[in-house]
């Protein structure tokens, strides 16, 4: 049987003061799909979360929900722990980050991966790179790695879509979570690990419940689709910390506490500009010169993209 797209609600976590922003990408994940969606509050202030729900009476019900899951900022793997365990959308948990661009039909070749037998299907390769294998040495596994040196699936923090049973037959055997550290596993649940061959020191969003749910049998699978435009890292540059619960900018280190490489800061740092700039109703502002040929290509298909969003065809229900 195949599963219509309108049996997925995908949740979104939402941080700072960003929405009025990327709710314009959001809109087009609705534009082009029937799925349904929840938005997930992390420590967004009041007014934040009033145009949360604003944008979902607007919606014609394909927003099911504004959940408030912490009135402080907490990890992403927090977040959608916090929605699993309050809310059952049935046969599937899914969710996407805010900051991908769909920019034609998508979700059926992910909805016909799952009917195929997998327990879960994950993507989200960021715009800035083609390179998703953690480097040799490493000390973890960083959110946009989604594979070991030899081919093992980590799976990404992105965009993924699970059975709910597995996922919770998983969550259950081992008390671990999409916000599980090692220091929270059990010696059992370590020695999985290691017998997987995949030991490090720490694991982005959900890459420890991905190896315990492939170490248990099931089968995780990853999509990278020509219609999915992943830019990430706008919220450092749309909504800057303002405290040291807060996470820490871009240019001074990534969640492994390594810098991010310069492509993905060029990336961020202009495709935030332009979000901005458009979102103002101003005239979008020029890439950056003295780029090499290759991340200019990738910056002019950003910007051609974001900037169909807010043609008159494109923007209805944008926010």
């Amino acid at each position: 049987m195949t599963t219509p797209e309108s049996a997925f609600v995908f949740n979104i976590v939402w941080t700072g003061s960003v929405f009025p922003y990327l709710s314009h990408l959001v809109a087009s994940q609705q534009r082009h799909s029937d799925a349904r969606f929840r938005f997930v509050a992390n420590g967004c202030p009041p007014d934040q979360v009033r145009l949360m729900e604003d944008f979902a009476a607007t919606a014609d019900g394909r927003v099911v929900d504004v959940f408030v899951s912490s009135t402080t900022m907490k990890r992403h793997g927090a977040a959608l722990d916090a929605v699993l365990e309050a809310r059952d959308d049935g046969e599937f948990f899914c969710f996407v980050d805010p900051d991908i661009l769909a920019e034609g039909e998508y979700l059926r070749a992910f909805a016909d991966v799952l009917d195929g037998g997998c327990a879960g299907v994950t993507s989200g390769r960021g715009v800035w790179t083609d390179n998703v294998v953690v480097p040799a040495g490493h000390p973890g596994v960083p959110g946009e790695c989604f594979y070991s040196q030899d081919g093992y699936l980590f799976g990404s923090p992105h965009f993924a879509m699970y059975r709910r049973t597995p996922l919770q037959e998983t969550i259950n055997r081992w008390g671990a979570g999409f916000d599980t550290a090692v220091a929270d596993l059990s010696q059992e649940a370590k020695d999985v690990l290691t017998s997987a061959g995949h030991t490090y020191w720490i694991y982005d969003t959900g890459k420890i419940l991905n190896i315990l749910l492939q170490e248990g049998g099931h089968r995780l699978c990853h999509l990278e689709h020509p219609a999915l435009l992943h830019i990430g890292g706008m919220s450092h540059y749309l909504s800057p910390p303002k405290g040291p619960g807060e996470p820490r900018a871009p240019d001074d280190a990534s969640d492994l506490g390594l810098p991010w490489p310069p492509a993905r800061l060029e990336v961020a740092r202009y495709t935030a500009d332009l979000l901005r700039a458009l979102s103002c109703g101003e005239p979008p502002p020029a890439p950056p010169s003295g780029l090499d040929g290759d991340l200019a290509a990738r910056l002019d298909r950003v910007r051609a993209a974001v900037t169909n969003l807010f043609t008159p065809a494109s923007s209805t229900g944008a926010g």
